[in-house]
C-alpha cells in the first residue's frame, strides 16, 4: 500500500471518528446531546472562533456556544476536517 493511499484510509477513518457525535444525534438519544455539546464547544471556545464571529452566528449560554448559523456549522465541521488531516499526516509519516 502506498503513502497516498494510507493517508486518504486514516483520514476517512478519523473523520468518521470525529464526526459520529451530529451522525449519532440524528437518533434522537437524549444522552447524545452531551457528545454533541463537546463537538460545538470544543472547536468553538477552545478557539476563541465564538467571540470573533459574534452573536449572530453564536450564542454562548450556560452550556457552551450554540451555532445559529449554516457558516457556523461549517466552521466546525472545517476544524474537526482539519483535525483529521493533520492526524493522518503526522501518523503515517512514521511507518
Amino acid at each position: 500500500m502506498n503513502y497516498r493511499t494510507r493517508i486518504i484510509k486514516r483520514f476517512a477513518l478519523l473523520s468518521l471518528i470525529f464526526h459520529i457525535p451530529p451522525i449519532l444525534s440524528f437518533t434522537k438519544i437524549g444522552i447524545l446531546f452531551i457528545p454533541m455539546l463537546f463537538w460545538i464547544n470544543i472547536p468553538v471556545l477552545w478557539t476563541g472562533i465564538a467571540r470573533a464571529m459574534g452573536e449572530e452566528h453564536f450564542k454562548v449560554r450556560e452550556f457552551g456556544a450554540m451555532p445559529q448559523s449554516i457558516t457556523a456549522y461549517i466552521v466546525i465541521i472545517s476544524f474537526w476536517l482539519l483535525l483529521s488531516v493533520i492526524l493522518s499526516l503526522l501518523s503515517t509519516k512514521n511507518c
